[in-house]
């Protein structure tokens, strides 16, 4: 598969961490449905995210409180660094247009 001009077309990078962002809330569907629970050690840091009020009554998408947990740390890191690189990749295809139309 090649476009116009002869490159090859790649996938970008921002849309390759979306998609592992979507397959990781798929495994975590079925694991909230099939009742598979992680047997994490008790008390630390992660029981009390879990039992914080945004963690136990805002963002509930899941019954297990661990992957709220988890999910919400990983659409706050991987959701950033999608949102940049699109903008990035945004930004320098108009810088590559302006360039080919000047040549």
């Amino acid at each position: 598969m090649t476009l116009k001009k002869g490159r090859p077309i790649r996938i970008p990078g921002w849309m390759k961490t979306l998609g592992a962002f979507l397959v990781l809330q798929l495994i975590f569907i079925v694991l909230d449905i099939t009742s598979w629970i992680p047997n994490f050690k008790e008390g630390g840091l992660l029981e009390r995210l879990c039992n914080s009020k945004f963690i136990s009554e805002w963002f509930t998408p899941y019954n297990t409180p661990q992957f709220n947990v988890y999910t919400a740390f990983f659409a706050i890191l991987l959701l950033l660094d999608v949102l940049t690189s699109a903008i990035k990749g945004l930004f320098s295809r108009k810088k590559e247009k302006i360039v080919d139309t000047i040549n």
